[in-house]
């Protein structure tokens, strides 16, 4: 045990988090002494279980966890989420221009079933918020309907007619990279995508890290979070940011990201 991290711990969901991203999670932890638990959420529970609360802990996990995570005054302090600051439409007005999808519509679906368009137009449709509570993806108007209308027969406790999304245009996105930024820092990054399939390479251009440090000398929506980047045409663009606590690792260096970001909180605790 690293004695400077002896009152700081990480505190992992097991289910839900890649097998291999857990054990280098593990290995990240044991390369700087500081301890990892893992925990199991169940899906929609209102209660996280039980686990050792003794000392000051760093979550990662599922948006669910999050929640449960962010209500808690006595734990948040390692949940490094702002419910304010993390949304498309925050973004929009920070970052301007430098947003991929600057001048879409932060709509509703009641408010984009009230538009006539075209049932063959195509969207790119996302949540507002960083909920995850539907993958940001192009569908045409007449499938957005069909989805309003399943919308209106359920109760989804995560997504009403009346959540805030955002509906834009369609891209043609050429790379997109995540990188995970302390403190206006990259300290590490991923490509996840090329024209739009998956494909995961460890970092990325230093003209991207570049980009997104010049970025955050403008604003930031915490000291630690995610960014993703894309590069359309012959520039460079923010997708969307994330909750650090919560996003997938793709092929980033792990353990980088694990002291870099126990380190950060260690000197918050002082």
């Amino acid at each position: 045990m690293n004695p400077t991290y002896n009152n700081i711990q990480w505190v992992i969901q097991r289910n839900l988090t890649n097998t291999d991203d857990l054990s280098t999670l593990k290995l990240g932890c044991e390369k700087i002494g500081v301890d990892a638990i893992e925990i199991d959420i169940i899906p929609f529970t209102p209660h996280l279980p039980e686990f050792n609360k003794d000392k000051q802990s760093i979550f990662y996990g599922s948006t669910t966890m999050g929640q449960l995570i962010y209500k808690d005054n006595s734990l948040n302090k390692g949940f490094f989420f702002d419910s304010n600051s993390f949304s498309i439409a925050n973004y929009f007005d920070k970052w301007g221009t430098h947003m991929l999808n600057f001048g879409a519509m932060v709509t509703s679906f009641n408010e984009l079933m009230a538009k006539d368009h075209d049932a063959d137009k195509l969207f790119f449709i996302r949540p507002d918020d960083d909920s995850k509570s539907f993958s940001g993806e192009v569908k045409k108007y007449s499938e957005i309907k069909n989805w309003y209308h399943k919308l209106k027969m359920f109760d989804n406790t995560s997504l009403s007619l009346d959540s805030k999304i955002v509906v834009s245009e369609p891209y043609h996105l050429r790379y997109e990279w995540r990188l995970w930024i302390v403190n206006k820092q990259v300290i590490a990054a991923s490509k996840y995508r090329e024209d739009f399939k998956l494909k995961k390479e460890r970092g990325c251009p230093q003209e991207v890290i570049q980009f997104a440090e010049q970025r955050c000398q403008e604003y930031t929506p915490h000291n630690l979070f995610v960014m993703d980047i894309c590069e359309t045409g012959d520039s460079y663009y923010i997708v969307e940011c994330g909750c650090l606590n919560s996003a997938g690792f793709y092929a980033a260096d792990i353990p980088a990201i694990v002291s870099s970001v126990t380190d950060h909180f260690y000197l918050s605790l002082l």
